[in-house]
């Protein structure tokens, strides 16, 4: 989903509604949404899981090399939802 889809779908709501996010599809779990990070730097490892990089980390935070996390810089941005627990 893209931010855009989104605030389609959040403007149609009650703006006092609570966020709760959904630990997986079979709906094992659920978590009331703490946050939101749009600094956020995802890389998928399949259609349904990856990795997170905060763009404000440095090489050494990241565990990269230099080049190799100026790459990673380089990628879009993805806001990152999260959960209170």
């Amino acid at each position: 989903m893209k931010v855009k889809e989104l605030i389609e779908v959040l403007k149609e709501l009650d703006p006092e509604m609570e966020c709760i996010m959904q630990k997986d599809s079979e709906g094992n779990g659920y978590s009331p949404l703490s946050g939101a990070d749009p600094d956020g730097i995802y890389i998928a490892d399949s259609t349904w899981s990856g990795d997170v990089y905060d763009s404000n980390w440095s090489a050494k935070d990241a565990a990269m090399d230099e080049e190799e996390w100026n790459e990673i810089l380089e990628m879009p941005r993805a806001l990152i939802l999260f959960p209170n627990n």
